[in-house]
């Protein structure tokens, strides 16, 4: 009895924030803002639209013809938006949507924010980090103070529909978390504290009864700051510790060994499914000038933490990384580097423990006005170490990912011409360290890209033309690919018309067999008047294997006609 006072004491006072604070926002925002917005407008538009479609050589891959209507429009109410969209096909494709549904607004004055509705907010990384909630909010920044404080329903009472792929049962969840900090942006400390729990009532009884879905419960207490240690040292950092109950159902334990279980009792129910972890990232950089700076982080997050108030953490988890960014030759070339060293396998339950090393390298180099070069390298690398012994080699993980992108650029501008030259080459490795799997998975992949584009800027016409190639190839698959491509785009009667054309030609050899891909896309706009156009858009693909037993030949072609009305 002495907990649930405890709860309801802790609990009150945030429903006081909200119930006073809430009147205070809108009736400000009313006066400062309201009189200079307009209270109501609308606009969007609306669309006929027919397409056709034709296949041989292979299946449909679409209805031959199909026809229909299509509308947008957004209801604005006093600057609030209010979008609805409607679509109805021939080919029974039809759908109407109203994504306000989920509607929340944010007022502010001054320094006071007020949330209302559907809205997402963030306190920290390892607590409440953009989770959307149904509910009230408020934060507020009176002088260097830092104060936050939300409430609502995080999860809606739902069940398993074998119809929906994305169906997951859930119970509902509701809670509270709140942010106390002082400082600026620059140097803070905040603490935040979230408590969210799944609802004892509107059990999915079915899934209850069976084990399946049990109601949880979550408290996340977290410390956030920034600061300078000197004028050039800037240190920072997240850290918490989630208290997670897995089945609130089965009552609180009449024994609370540890002191920090006792601690989260006062919250939450506690009971022999009841665990706690922490997670933690801090980082400390040095500013040697403007141009050199460099920084260490630091990230760990322990096997099975997590936290109501955000989606998904990759936990099990330690990550130490170098950074190191610099400018040389008056800033005209800019590098940037990092070494990470990663591990999982934190708590020694594993059978084997995973180690990372990620390491890449950028630079850009703006040589004059006109010419330039990129460069990348990143290196990845994975090694998997039994933590008991495995006799079978197979089982071992030691694969190194190699990426190397090299891209010289020229660009020149003048009253009438534009010109872009750009080269680009890549090198992706996939190199497999086990003896016994490296025969599957060594791949090798090279792309060079070669591309002009010309702009002719008072006829507003642009020419691009470019060549590819591609190689992939292991010791089970090899895929080549040459060919180039052109386009063309213009804008014609005094920009009433906008034209398009692209063409793509490529030769292509898939493990000896010898084959050509063409494609050729129109797409065009007409606005004859200031509310009203039509639109144009077709394509056409061949693909020919001739003699290939494996990859199909075919012709397709496929297109629209629309017109579109704008209010």
């Amino acid at each position: 009895m002495k907990n649930k006072v405890v709860k309801y004491r802790l609990v009150s006072p945030l429903f006081i924030i909200c119930c006073v604070v809430f009147p205070l926002s809108v009736m400000a925002q009313e006066l400062s803002d309201i009189k200079n917005v307009k209270p109501f407008a609308v606009n969007g538009s609306i669309g006929l639209n027919t397409s056709f479609y034709n296949a041989s050589g292979i299946p449909n891959r679409q209805s031959p013809f199909a026809y229909g209507v299509n509308a947008n429009a957004t209801l604005m109410l006093y600057g609030i938006s209010m979008p609805f969209s409607f679509t109805w096909y021939s080919n029974d494709k039809a759908g109407f949507k109203q994504p306000f549904n989920q509607f929340g607004i944010s007022p502010t004055y001054k320094w006071l924010t007020v949330h209302l509705g559907y809205r997402n907010v963030s306190f920290s990384e390892f607590t409440l980090n953009g989770y959307t909630f149904l509910g009230v909010g408020v934060e507020a920044r009176p002088g260097k103070f830092r104060l936050g404080a939300v409430y609502g329903k995080f999860n809606q009472n739902s069940e398993y529909d074998l119809a929906m792929a994305d169906s997951i049962p859930k119970l509902t969840r509701t809670g509270w978390a709140a942010k106390v900090g002082y400082g600026t942006d620059e140097r803070f400390v905040d603490i935040s504290l979230l408590r969210i729990g799944d609802s004892p009532r509107n059990f999915v009884d079915s899934l209850v009864k069976s084990g399946q879905l049990t109601p949880a419960q979550n408290l996340a207490v977290g410390v956030t700051s920034k600061f300078k240690i000197t004028p050039r040292l800037f240190f920072n950092l997240d850290g918490s510790m989630s208290f997670f109950t897995h089945n609130r159902k089965m009552g609180q334990s009449d024994s609370i060994p540890h002191g920090l279980l006792r601690f989260a009792d006062n919250f939450i129910t506690v009971n022999n499914t009841s665990e706690y972890h922490n997670a933690i990232k801090a980082g400390l950089s040095y500013r040697f000038t403007s141009s050199v700076i460099t920084s260490i982080e630091y990230r760990r997050i322990d096997p099975g933490f997590q936290s109501m108030g955000s989606y998904f953490f990759n936990n099990d988890l330690e990550l130490i990384t170098f950074n190191q960014s610099a400018s040389f030759l008056k800033n005209k070339m800019n590098a940037r580097g990092s070494l990470g060293l990663q591990r999982d396998n934190l708590d020694k339950t594993k059978n084997s423990t995973s180690k990372r090393v990620i390491g890449s390298l950028s630079m850009n180099y703006n040589i004059n006005q006109n010419w330039g070069v990129d460069a990348s390298y990143s290196n990845l690398s994975t090694n998997q170490r039994a933590f008991k012994t495995v006799q079978n080699d197979s089982l071992m993980v030691y694969q190194v990912n190699h990426n190397l992108m090299l891209m010289p650029r020229f660009m020149k501008t003048t009253e009438t011409l534009s010109h872009t030259v750009m080269l680009n080459l890549n090198w992706m490795i996939l190199n497999d360290k086990n003896a016994k799997t490296s025969s599957m998975t060594d791949t090798d992949t090279k792309v060079a890209m070669l591309m002009y584009a010309l702009g002719l800027l008072k006829q507003k016409i642009n020419i691009n033309v470019g060549t590819n190639y591609t190689n992939m190839s292991n010791q089970n698959y090899h895929n080549q690919l040459i060919g180039g491509t052109l386009g063309v785009t213009s804008m014609l009667l005094k920009d009433k018309l906008s034209l398009n054309w692209n063409n793509s030609f490529m030769l292509n050899k898939i493990n000896g067999e010898n084959g050509t891909v063409f494609n050729t896309g129109l797409n065009a706009n007409y606005r004859f008047l200031p509310q009203h156009s039509v639109t144009l858009n077709f394509n056409l693909i061949n693909n020919s294997f001739s003699n290939s037993t494996t990859v199909p030949s075919f012709n397709e072609i496929r297109g629209d006609i629309g017109y579109v009305f704008t209010f």
